[in-house]
């Protein structure tokens, strides 16, 4: 494990709990979108359920990333232009790939 400042530890702690967070509510969504489909006729909130479980596992895959980033010491650099993501932007967004910039 490579972890080079005590920022980039806090932002690994930071990360690692939303991602126990974030797999919580994924397993619980999944389970509301699955588990009346046997018993019930269609329901809306099971589709609803879906759609937010996709969202989640989409903030389960950047929360990864960042988390390889610290391993591989490429956190904090946006992956499109090379740039130093702004202190602020990381502490605001910890899993954030991008600089302000290219995030548009």
């Amino acid at each position: 494990m490579r972890i080079s400042s005590r920022a980039e530890w806090q932002q690994q702690s930071r990360l690692l709990d939303e991602r126990a967070r974030l797999g919580r509510l994924y397993a619980d969504l999944r389970t509301a979108a699955t588990s009346r489909r046997d018993y019930e006729p269609h329901d809306v909130t099971d589709d609803e359920a879906a759609i937010q479980a996709d969202a989640i596992e989409s903030r389960l895959a950047a929360v990864d990333e960042a988390l390889e980033r610290i391993e591989s010491g490429g956190y904090g650099t946006c992956t499109a232009c090379g740039s130093h993501i702004a202190d602020e932007r990381l502490e605001a967004l910890p899993a954030a790939a991008l600089c302000r910039r290219c995030a548009g």
